[in-house]
């Protein structure tokens, strides 16, 4: 469906020690510099396939493949994965294991670069993109949730992967700082970085996604385009998931409209309104 991919995955399926089948038999391309949105209930399965993109679960069947090489799960190969594909978890104290702010910033660029003074100019970089300079002697645990957020962005981006996976980014903050934390993926996504975010959140995903994968019971229902796909309320119900409110209310006034007329948010749909 797309050129250019970063990540495919080709018939994948994953189950846990005890049995449970998380993943069955999946295949999914995440082209390079897009927004894509993962949606499901609970038991979908998104938190499995995003421990897989990270090298941090192994599949038990297929094949996961970046830039078109196969995945290798030997420690020097997932050091490079790692530095490639960060992984931001929905709750940051599972994250955030150095001492210092400082500390947890430099911990996985100390492992990538042997000189002290790259290792120094990133961690700078970092800590001023976030604005982070008043808490850098400060441990982790003392922060508040936003903080602790923002902290664990800047360790991952200080590597400058290339794919940002996010579980849940805006899990737990106020909707200050989850507007903050969206908008700062916005502005990596500009400068050519993919994203990939798991979240529950229908309206975000339909007003913020290029793509959107919606899944259910380990398998992937549908992939595309997010007008196309929340369309589709049988679809969506069979996922758990409800119709985005635009989508909804346009189907619900009759409107004929094109994908590219379509209004993505509020601010557009009182905008189509007025015409």
């Amino acid at each position: 469906m797309m050129s250019e991919n970063l990540i495919s995955i080709k018939n994948v399926s994953f189950a846990y020690p005890n049995g449970d089948e998380a993943l069955r038999s999946i295949n999914l391309e995440i082209p390079k510099g897009k927004k894509i949105a993962l949606l499901g209930g609970n038991g979908a399965g998104k938190s499995t396939l995003m421990l897989l993109l990270n090298g941090i679960l192994k599949p038990t069947s297929g094949s996961l493949h970046y830039e078109n090489e196969n995945y290798k799960y030997s420690k020097k190969a997932l050091r490079k994965l790692r530095s490639n594909i960060g992984l931001l978890f929905p709750e940051s104290d599972y994250q955030l294991i150095a001492p210092t702010v400082y500390e947890e910033i430099s911990f996985g660029l100390l492992n990538q670069f042997s000189e002290e003074t790259i290792v120094r100019e990133k961690v700078e970089k970092a800590i001023e993109d976030f604005s982070l300079q008043e808490i850098i002697n400060k441990a982790p645990h003392q922060l508040s949730t936003g903080q602790k957020k923002r902290v664990c962005l800047a360790s991952i981006l200080a590597m400058e992967p290339e794919l940002i996976v996010c579980d849940e980014p805006s899990s737990n903050l106020d909707p200050v700082y989850s507007k903050k934390i969206f908008n700062y993926l916005v502005e990596l996504n500009k400068l050519g970085k993919s994203i990939l975010i798991s979240t529950h959140d229908v309206n975000h995903a339909y007003s913020w996604a290029d793509y959107v994968v919606i899944m259910n019971k380990g398998k992937i229902l549908a992939y595309g385009n997010p007008q196309d796909i929340f369309k589709e309320k049988e679809l969506l119900d069979k996922a758990n998931l409800n119709q985005p409110i635009i989508i909804d209310l346009m189907q619900s006034l009759n409107f004929n409209f094109k994908n590219e007329e379509m209004p993505k948010t509020i601010e557009e749909f009182k905008v189509f309104l007025k015409k």
